[in-house]
């Protein structure tokens, strides 16, 4: 039980870091460290949760609705994982 648990956790700290860098980069796949050397970009990631998640309930797919969508996964295994 307890390897099942550290899976969960596990993938779900991966979901939640593919979902934050897909919205912290560009289109080319670059990072501007100078933009978000102290903030780590999460204004961006705040307003994407929240784009992402107007699209997901306007049945959009779009970038922000895959990134929003990982990020909500994510936050739900680890809330799983957790209370395992």
């Amino acid at each position: 039980m307890e390897y099942f648990r550290i899976a969960i956790l596990i993938s779900g700290c991966i979901s939640i870091l593919f979902g934050y860098l897909r919205f912290i980069t560009d289109e080319k796949g670059h990072v501007d460290l100078n933009n978000y050397r102290f903030t780590g970009g999460l204004g961006l990631v705040i307003i994407g949760l929240f784009e992402g998640a107007r699209d997901i309930f306007s049945r959009n797919i779009s970038a922000k609705s895959c990134s929003a969508l990982a990020i909500f996964v994510g936050v739900l295994l680890l809330y799983l994982g957790f209370r395992l």
